[in-house]
């Protein structure tokens, strides 16, 4: 019996069977570790498709929100350029007016779109506050452009009344004749689109502005206190861009009007504008040379 045993442990502590656990232990630290490996991978694959969806929706929608209806008086265009990380992708846009026949940086917005919150802008070229200065000359509250310290323009309502109403088109019409100029013009009343392209045309003009405001707001604008507060400022205004291929009623439907215009050209091109009748108001905005 002794010597059976004695085989039994031998067996047990034999070198051959040692090595055989030692071998079948590797066989499964290796399947465990190739296993863990592959479940990382499918995990991290997952992680980052389901964020970089996320993050895709939001700038599709933010996208989505901007085509059509234009924000900023006068812009034209715009280029978007995205950078993409894990949990968030940073757009770069760069936003343009055409004054005459020349593309102008008017802005440029950082934006940062989260996989998961909500979309923010980190910074602008314009700034995120207002230069505002009292231009005794023009008697009125001119603001500036951070980026390149051109005027802001800004719209005047149609039924809000103000101290004073500025007239800056003849003053356009009598610069330098190699200056291209950017002048908003505000109408006396709001019009449709067929009204005002038979008074304007085509030729000059580049933004119209057409937002809709009821009765009531109208009363609560005319509350505020000052000329500066109850103007509309463009780079806030909505409206939609105007050119001979797109012309003034593919860009409109239903009962929309139009309460003010962005034209721009040499000041002999601005000449045809003076002393229409339907402006209430007009102030210069962007000043470039055309050469």
């Amino acid at each position: 019996m002794k010597n059976k045993k004695d085989s039994e442990i031998d067996f047990v502590s034999s070198s051959s069977f040692q090595k055989s656990i030692r071998k079948t232990k590797w066989k499964q630290l290796i399947l465990y570790t190739f296993i863990s490996i592959i479940t990382l991978i499918v995990f991290i694959f997952c992680f980052y498709s389901g964020t970089q969806y996320l993050i895709n929706k939001k700038i599709d929608h933010n996208t989505r929100q901007s085509l059509g209806q234009t924000k900023g008086a006068g812009i034209s265009n715009q280029t978007t350029r995205y950078y993409y990380n894990t949990l968030n992708a940073i757009g770069e846009t760069t936003y343009y007016k055409k004054i005459g026949n020349r593309n102008f940086v008017w802005n440029t917005e950082r934006k940062k779109y989260p996989a998961i919150g909500r979309v923010e802008v980190l910074s602008r070229g314009s700034g995120m506050t207002e230069i505002n200065e009292m231009d005794i000359e023009a008697q009125r509250v001119v603001r500036y452009n951070q980026l390149n310290n051109e005027r802001i323009v800004d719209f005047y309502y149609p039924r809000v009344e103000y101290d004073y109403l500025p007239n800056e088109l003849d003053i356009a019409v009598g610069l330098d004749k190699n200056k291209l100029i950017e002048v908003a013009l505000s109408f006396n009343k709001s019009m449709s689109s067929n009204e005002l392209a038979e008074i304007l045309g085509y030729k000059n003009v580049d933004w119209l502005w057409t937002e809709q405001y009821t009765e009531k707001q109208m009363k609560e604008i005319n509350k505020l206190d000052g000329d500066s507060l109850k103007v509309k400022n463009g780079d806030n205004a909505s409206g939609f861009s105007v050119t001979e291929k797109y012309p003034y009623e593919e860009n409109l439907t239903g009962d929309t009007t139009i309460s003010g215009a962005i034209i721009s050209g040499t000041p002999q091109d601005l000449e045809r504008f003076q002393n229409l009748d339907i402006i209430r108001a007009s102030v210069i905005g962007v000043t470039i040379d055309k050469y």
